[in-house]
């Protein structure tokens, strides 16, 4: 994976620091985005841009 930040991670790390810092609901509606959107990317996020990448949703084995 490349070592760049891209926009939307940008915009994920700003919302996480936000969240943080006021909490989940007011962030939801500073962001107009909805709490478990918000609750989706919170388990994820461990400080770093990186971990705020989208992932592939591809299955790692087919039966």
């Amino acid at each position: 994976m490349s070592k760049s930040i891209t926009q939307d991670m940008a915009y994920r790390q700003s919302l996480m620091k936000y969240a943080e810092k006021y909490g989940v609901s007011r962030a939801s509606r500073k962001y107009n985005k909805s709490r478990s959107y918000i609750y989706f990317w919170k388990k994820r996020w461990d400080g770093t841009p990186e971990s705020l990448a989208c992932q592939s949703r591809r299955p790692h084995s087919h039966p």
